[in-house]
């Protein structure tokens, strides 16, 4: 609009910018002269307001368009901002960090030690016919790990592995406040690698029952490969330690001294003592029991876990009623 005005003012024509002859001559009729002049006024201030309302108008239809393509963007941006949230109200879309898995999953994770007689070649007093010690029974520990997954009125419940408590004449437990109580065997399945242990509510401490608490149980089931967990253990018995790795691979069929069945595979660190341990998701829930490795020079990272679905009812079983 700028640049017509001035294109239309640069052509506008007045007395002032004619051109000079010797042969002109000023008119003697003044009025007349006059009256032209204000005329010709009236017709530029006309022309010249035509020019500015149009240019108003313009301008303000202008304006109003941007006005309207903002708001447009606007909309068009809040709803491309919305397509790629996503709501749900599914506790599995709301991952944690390992260290508030850790500091959860302490407190429902326990120590298990185990007290038997094995017999054991003695190397002293009198030689046999092959020329070997004779055989004699000897105090054995042992260590390994468990989950608290259950409490009533009565007992407090913790999931272990077979393997952990066989053959036990002492068990006893330590929590996470280092506190040791004896606990009872209560049921097991040699089969499934899988014994349940019961210490009464009435033992503990004011400061255990503060300390401790029942893991919340997830499932198994939806587990993928490539998923991070943590592991959580008794490892080497030096005490509660906290691994973390991916799911490397499910249901692996390896064959084990108590049968064949089929495991969760992961590549987070599963040591001596991690036996009975939780296996956590990044919602930190129990989805396994940590059970063994491969142990290999030429192996690393290979480590198998229950999984916590498939022995479920299992457990309840022997919450209810299945005994030794």
């Amino acid at each position: 609009m700028y640049n017509n005005q001035e294109y239309i003012s640069a052509n506008f024509t007045t007395e002032s910018n004619l051109p000079k002859s010797p042969n002109y001559k000023k008119t003697p009729h003044k009025k007349n002269k006059i009256a032209r002049k204000i005329v010709a006024l009236g017709l530029s201030a006309v022309f010249f307001g035509g020019i500015a309302g149009g240019s108003f108008y313009g301008v303000n239809n202008l304006l109003e368009s941007f006005q309207t393509q903002g708001k447009q963007n606007s909309v068009s941006s809040s709803d491309l901002s919305l397509s790629n949230v996503s709501y749900t109200s599914n506790s599995s879309s709301q991952s944690l960090d390992v260290s508030t898995i850790a500091e959860q999953g302490l407190s429902s994770v326990v120590s298990v030690t185990n007290i038997s007689v094995q017999e054991v070649q003695s190397f002293f007093g009198q030689f046999g016919r092959n020329g070997r010690g004779q055989m004699q029974l000897q105090e054995t520990t042992s260590c390994g790990s468990g989950v608290i997954i259950h409490s009533d009125d009565s007992y407090l419940y913790m999931v272990t592995n077979y393997h952990v408590v066989e053959g036990a004449t002492t068990l006893s437990v330590t929590f996470v406040d280092d506190q040791t109580y004896e606990a009872q065997l209560c049921g097991y399945d040699e089969s499934m690698d899988i014994a349940l242990l019961k210490v009464p509510v009435g033992s503990l401490s004011s400061d255990t029952l503060s300390q401790i608490s029942v893991v919340t149980i997830g499932d198994s089931e939806e587990l993928v490969v490539g998923e991070q967990v943590v592991a959580i253990g008794n490892a080497l018995g030096y005490g509660q330690s906290v691994t973390t790795g991916i799911v490397s691979a499910l249901n692996r069929t390896i064959s084990t001294d108590t049968g064949a069945s089929a495991y969760i595979q992961t590549d987070a660190a599963i040591n001596p003592g991690n036996s009975g341990g939780a296996l956590f998701n990044m919602n930190g829930e129990l989805v396994g029991i940590n059970t063994a490795k491969v142990s290999s020079t030429d192996v690393e990272g290979m480590g198998y876990a229950i999984p916590i679905s498939q022995v479920l009812e299992l457990i309840e079983s022997m919450m209810n009623g299945y005994q030794v």
